[in-house]
C-alpha cells in the first residue's frame, strides 16, 4: 500500500454505525430459524465421540460373543445304504424274552 494514502486517515476516523434493535431482532430470528432443532431431531442427529481403541475393543468383544453363542448345526453323519432298516413301527411291540437285539435286513422285513 502507499504510505501517503489520504484515504487511510479518513478510514481511521470513521466509526461503523451501531446496528438497530430491529436488525438485531432480525438476525436473532434468522439464527433461531436455521439452528433451532426439535428434541427428536437433536436426539437422532447427536454425535458421540469414541476413541478408536475403545471402539475396536468393543467390536472384538461383540464378535467373540457372537462366536460363542451362535447356533452351530449338528454334524451330519454320512448316509450309507447298508441294507438295514432304521425305522421302527412300535405298534404291537413285544420285548424279546432274553433281551437280545435282533438285526433284520431289508430283504427279511415282512409286512
Amino acid at each position: 500500500m502507499m504510505e501517503n494514502d489520504p484515504l487511510q486517515s479518513v478510514l481511521r476516523e470513521w466509526k461503523a454505525p451501531e446496528p438497530t434493535a430491529a436488525f438485531d431482532a432480525q438476525v436473532r430470528e434468522g439464527y433461531r430459524a436455521t439452528y433451532k432443532r426439535s428434541p427428536w431431531q437433536a436426539f437422532w442427529t447427536a454425535r458421540i465421540s469414541v476413541p478408536v481403541p475403545a471402539l475396536a475393543a468393543l467390536l472384538v468383544i461383540v464378535f467373540a460373543l457372537f462366536l460363542q453363542f451362535r447356533s452351530v448345526p449338528a454334524p451330519v453323519s454320512p448316509v450309507a445304504d447298508r441294507g438295514y432298516v432304521t425305522r421302527l413301527d412300535a405298534t404291537g411291540f413285544q420285548p424279546l424274552p432274553n433281551g437280545a437285539a435282533r438285526v433284520v435286513t431289508v430283504g427279511g422285513v415282512q409286512q
